[in-house]
């Protein structure tokens, strides 16, 4: 399944985390650490399989169903809030 931001979703990088923002609702959302990473691989078009292999890699010491409950959960609070397509 990918995953991408609507096209009225804006995710931008500062040096303190990220912003993710909706200019048609005016939601906002600022994302730190790992939150990060992820919004950068929606942006580059990864799948959520594809995220969660890149993030097995950058954090091998984190057991994989840890890393899977705590991706799904972030992409789901995303897609409730209308943040996140999943197509």
């Amino acid at each position: 399944m990918k995953l991408r931001f609507p096209d009225s979703v804006v995710f931008r990088e500062e040096p303190e985390g990220g912003i993710l923002f909706d200019v048609d609702t005016g939601d906002m959302r600022f994302v730190e650490g790992v939150a990060v990473g992820i919004c950068s691989l929606i942006e580059g078009g990864m799948t959520r399989d594809g995220i969660l292999s890149e993030l097995a890699t950058r954090y091998p010491a984190i057991p994989p169903g840890t890393l899977e409950t705590d991706l799904d959960a972030f992409l789901d609070d995303l897609d409730r809030s209308s943040m996140l397509r999943r197509i």
